[in-house]
């Protein structure tokens, strides 16, 4: 898997990305599933490739 360091790479900075949204210092185990859904979901090519907003 060439992408696997990628792959957790984008997991864990959007799992980050959720808990400051909701402007927590703390990462949850919910963040991380919520961060991995949406990573296979884009993966999965739902979604344009670049730049997420």
């Amino acid at each position: 898997c060439a992408r696997a360091g990628a792959d957790i790479k984008a997991i864990c900075t959007e799992a980050g990305m959720l808990a400051l949204r909701e402007r927590r210092m703390k990462v949850t185990m919910d963040d991380f599933r919520k961060a991995k859904e949406k990573a296979l979901y884009r993966k999965k090519g739902n979604e344009p490739v670049g730049m997420y907003l």
